[in-house]
């Protein structure tokens, strides 16, 4: 940032004697060195203005995805760490048992250009293709978990009807944290 600044200074500097000399008392004539002196002057600023405005946010907004992954994926492996006790509460009635928010498409296409390849697992050129997948997997699980709690309502529902919904649901959560945790590892 430094370099920039010193350099718009060196260029006003050189190119504009009016500018580093400028005297309010005295009119500027409107020849064409000064006209030509001018334009270098903005032409220059504006090539060097984009150069001061530094894409700190996206880097920024980088890191904080990646930190978006990694509580994810924590979240993912916590849900599952009793599947027993997950799926009794994902069935039971009047249930507040959540599943782990699915990570957005958009999120994974703005990384995609700094994942890496993880041995024996993702190259790095398939991690949207990954990425599709885990969203896959996230939406069938959420669906499951809807149908899940709605499996108790109407004619046909019952707590069998909650149940298998439930257990679909943990067997999607388990292929979409699989696939989150190697998009993760990618990201490290």
């Amino acid at each position: 940032m430094k370099s920039v600044a010193f350099l718009s200074a060196v260029l006003v500097s050189v190119l504009s004697p009016v500018a580093t000399a400028y005297n309010p008392s005295i009119k500027p004539t409107f020849s064409r060195r000064y006209l030509l002196q001018r334009t270098a002057i903005i032409g220059g600023s504006a090539v060097l203005a984009p150069l001061t405005q530094f894409p700190q946010s996206s880097l920024a907004k980088m890191a904080d995805d990646i930190e978006l992954i990694k509580s994810t994926c924590d979240l993912y492996k916590s849900a599952l760490a009793d599947k027993a006790t997950f799926v009794a509460d994902l069935a039971a009635e009047n249930s507040s048992t959540k599943i782990p928010l699915q990570i957005t498409a958009i999120t994974f296409q703005n990384l995609a250009k700094v994942a890496h390849t993880v041995d024996d697992k993702l190259d790095a050129d398939d991690f949207p293709f990954v990425a599709v997948e885990y969203a896959e997997h996230a939406g069938a699980a959420r669906d499951f978990a809807k149908l899940a709690k709605l499996g108790r309502i109407g004619e046909n529902g019952s707590a069998e009807v909650a149940l298998a919904y439930a257990e679909k649901c943990v067997v999607e959560l388990e292929e979409a944290s699989v696939l989150l945790d190697t998009l993760c590892q990618a990201l490290l």
